[in-house]
């Protein structure tokens, strides 16, 4: 598996803006055959905060993802919607073990 968190910090005039566009992105996402997961959360105590949780069955789901057309008009929607740029940080899975993931 391939994991990436990718921590997001949204102007507060776009919170609702970006959840709109973000919430279309993780939905056609999802629907990826190489995507495993696509998890949209917002920060409890911060609601400019969020992470997309993406689980991909390897590094070359990721780059088929970024070539879709949902993902390139969600980074076209929402770049000037964040605070500061996005940071993605890549995972190595250990539980569950990858032939245990559904999908």
């Amino acid at each position: 598996m391939h994991i990436v968190l990718v921590q997001v910090h949204v102007k507060p005039e776009f919170v609702e803006s970006f959840i709109a566009a973000t919430k279309d992105n993780a939905s056609n996402s999802i629907l990826e055959p190489g995507v495993v997961r696509f998890d949209f959360i917002q920060e409890a105590d911060d609601s400019t905060r969020f992470i997309l949780v993406e689980v991909y069955k390897s590094a070359e789901d990721q780059l088929k993802h970024r070539e879709s057309r949902h993902y390139l008009t969600w980074k076209e929607a929402v770049t000037d919607m964040m605070a500061e740029p996005r940071i993605g940080t890549r995972f190595r899975n250990i539980l569950p073990e990858d032939k245990d993931w559904k999908k």
